[in-house]
Order: structure tokens, then sequence, then C-alpha cells
């Protein structure tokens, strides 16, 4: 393997070079001759920072592997076949949300309320990037904010690969991805956002078996309980916005922290708690929406 490159900042993608969570379980990683360069810096950025250890493949219970399609998260249970975490923004149910972003009555966007077009948003935690990619598809300015570097590193890798293809060009320039725990990121960086959303992820409640493939692979890679400070991230984001923070929750799952919502939107599986800022902003863009 080539000695590690430096990964330049795009400028659609900025990098930030705060604290990030620890990997909890050691990820290996592997590169093919047919790994597309741009791919290859972002792995390597990893390597660098010690977020990822080369090896060949199979040494390791979670590998990083570089392929021709790109960066895919393989985990290796103890029994059965390996589970792979390929981020697909183009094709896939990702691809088909984006296409109906605009037309398809979105839970998420609903318990926003009204905000028009241009908002300014903050995913507090990007994850796969569902969310962020919907809402940019919606004509808003999203920051999005993941602060596992290898969870970062598979959607940076999905962005770049996608920012080519004609539909999801759009989008993806009203988009920032950063790296960073979102509070220490707030604390360098003043302005006041429209709104915030926010996915704690918490422990499966189901038996790993019936978890799916790519939460699982996730889990692996986040550990048992990937937020312990949601409550705390949860106020942070109270105190930086006009209008105010979703926090989406499993349907029947304890409010986060015990904070009680000023309302909720109950989807099939999914709830969403609003909560009001804590400090006053301007005043909010557009009318209150109904939750």
């Amino acid at each position: 393997m080539r000695p590690p490159a430096i990964l330049r900042p795009n400028p659609r993608l900025p990098i930030t070079d705060g604290p990030c969570a620890p990997v909890t379980e050691p990820v290996g990683f592997h590169v093919t001759p047919d790994c597309p360069p741009r791919s290859r810096r972002t792995a390597e950025s990893l390597l660098e920072g010690g977020h990822i250890t080369a090896g060949a493949t199979g040494r390791s219970d979670l590998e990083l592997i570089c392929r021709a399609d790109g960066l895919t998260l393989v985990a290796h249970p103890a029994s059965g076949p390996a589970l792979e975490l390929h981020i697909d923004l183009v094709g896939g149910a990702r691809g088909y949300r984006h296409a109906r972003a605009e037309r398809s009555r979105e839970d998420l966007v609903r318990a926003l309320g009204r905000l028009p077009r241009g908002s300014r948003i903050i995913d507090a935690s990007a994850g796969l990037g569902r969310d962020a990619l919907v809402l940019a598809a919606r004509g808003f300015e999203v920051v999005a904010v993941e602060r596992n570097p290898v969870l970062a590193a598979l959607l940076r890798d999905a962005m770049e690969r996608a920012s080519s293809h004609r539909v999801l060009r759009a989008s993806l320039d009203r988009l920032s991805l950063q790296q960073a725990d979102v509070r220490e990121w707030l604390s360098r960086h003043e302005g006041i956002f429209d709104a915030a959303v926010f996915d704690p992820m918490f422990p499966p409640r189901r038996k790993d078996a019936e978890v799916r493939k790519e939460m699982r692979i996730v889990h692996r890679l986040l550990g048992a309980n990937p937020d312990p400070d949601a409550p705390e991230t949860l106020k942070a984001l109270q105190g930086r916005v006009r209008r105010c923070v979703v926090v989406k929750r499993p349907l029947h799952a304890p409010a986060v922290g015990g904070l009680r919502p000023a309302r909720s939107l109950r989807g099939r599986s999914t709830r969403f708690d609003v909560y009001l800022p804590s400090t006053v902003g301007s005043q909010p863009p557009g009318r209150p929406g109904k939750g």
C-alpha cells in the first residue's frame, strides 16, 4: 500500500478537526486494485487518524473495504455470512426516497412545521444520510454532523460518488457534512439555525437477528450505547434554533432524558417529538405548523 495521503477538503463537503466518538471495535482496512482514488483518499485519512488499521481481508471482525464501488463496511459474525454496509444515495431505498422527497408527505417535514425553502437546518446525527438528503431535496440548507469517523467516511464517500449524478447534484449542493461531536461543533460556530433534527441511537430492544442488516453493522461499529449524552445534545440544540428541535424516537420509546416535548407526531413505527427553543432568537420564519 502506498503511504497514507492527506484528504483535501472539498468546499461542498467540509471536514472538521473536532473530537470524534471513539471506534468501539477495531476496524481493519483492505483495498482492492480497482478502488477509486477519491474513496481511497477518504479511507487513508482514517488510517492517518488511527481510526482504522491496515490489514488483510478476514483478520478483523469489522473491516472497511475499498473496491470498485467505493467504501463498504463489512462485519464478520461468529457464524453465518458476512454483513455489508454500503451507502448508495443514487439507487435503492435512498434514491427512491430522494426522488419522491418533494411531493411525498414526509412525517419529518411535517414535524418541522411550515419552514420556507432555504431555511437552515442542522442534522445532529447524520448517520447514513437518509434524513439529511431528504431535507436538502425539500430545499433546505442542511448541515449534517456525524461524530463517528468511520460512519462519516462512508457517508462522505457516498456523497462524493453521487455528486456527478444530475438529479442529486442540487440537493448535495445544499448539504454540508461535518465530522465532529455536534456539541463541540456548535461551541466553535456561531449563529442560529431555523431548526434541528436529532435521531439518537439507543440499544436495540429486539433480538439482534430481527434488527435490519444495516443497523446490525452500525451497532457493531458504535457499541452498545452510542448516544449516552443524548439529553445534553438535545439541550444544546434547543439553545441554537429559532423554531424547534425534532427528535426521532421509536414509537413506544420514552422521551429523551424524560424531557417532555411540546408536541409529538406519530407515524407507523416512529414518533417525532418536537421541542421548542430554550433561548429567543429572531422571529421564526413562516407560520407555525401543526404537529
